[in-house]
């Protein structure tokens, strides 16, 4: 199945029926559960502070009713840690606590040499550990939740069993439920492409081997990322609860 084929049937499949509503929209603020993921466990959402005080208020909520104990800012460093805890009392108080860090992920997959391929699985790596040796509910940003935050959520659902047709639907999400849903539609055709062509990157373009895909997929967690058998085993338990 070409690409093109691939996208316009998960825009035509109507089994993803979830419950997403306007809140969700403005924040990119959802759940993680595609998979053997745990409802209630992993989530995902865009900048904590956006200076618009309805839609911050909003983001605070939606924090606040999933219990987020553990956040992982995909995008920041230490200063922009400081910053948001300085804007955000929830994310002031889980910073004192130990339980914020930031990867200073500069996302780009055209990477100039192995060096910066090293880098970006490094920090992955730092992630994937910081999420182990604390306690969920787990939240996962960077700056529109979109792209950084994207890509970690689709190898993860893809590594927890989720299929193409929910992870690129997921993924479309973080531009809109409109583009989301809508058929042939241009927008989502190049969003699409661009997760699709990161997926088959990291595993070696192996992405039409779906049999394997979960397979080839935890292959990269412990080839590419760097983790430990021992290590993806800790993910693996803190995520499926």
């Amino acid at each position: 199945m070409n690409l093109r084929s691939m996208i316009d049937q998960i825009l035509n499949n109507k089994k993803m029926n979830i419950n997403y509503t306007n809140e969700n929209e403005i924040t990119n603020f959802r759940g993680i559960c595609y998979g053997n993921i745990k409802y209630g466990v992993l989530y995902r959402g865009s900048h904590p502070f956006m200076k618009d005080k309805e839609r911050d208020e909003i983001y605070s909520k939606l924090v606040s009713e999933a219990g987020i104990n553990c956040v992982i800012n995909m995008a920041g460093n230490s200063d922009d840690l400081e910053y948001i805890a300085n804007m955000v009392s929830w994310y002031n108080t889980l910073l004192k606590k130990g339980n914020v860090t930031g990867l200073d992920i500069q996302f780009n997959f055209d990477f100039f040499d192995q060096f910066e391929t090293d880098v970006f699985n490094y920090r992955l790596r730092q992630g994937f550990l910081f999420l182990i040796t604390h306690n969920s509910p787990y939240l996962i940003h960077c700056n529109a939740g979109a792209d950084r935050t994207g890509f970690i959520s689709v190898v993860i659902e893809l590594l927890f069993g989720a299929n193409l047709n929910e992870v690129i639907y997921d993924y479309l999400l973080s531009y809109g439920k409109i583009i989301a849903d809508a058929k042939d539609d241009g927008e989502n055709y190049l969003a699409g492409r661009n997760i699709y062509g990161q997926i088959n990157a990291v595993i070696k373009g192996k992405i039409e081997d779906s049999g394997n895909l979960q397979a080839n997929i935890k292959k990269y967690f412990l080839e590419g990322i760097g983790l430990t058998p021992d290590e993806l085993e800790m993910l693996i338990c803190k995520l499926s609860g």
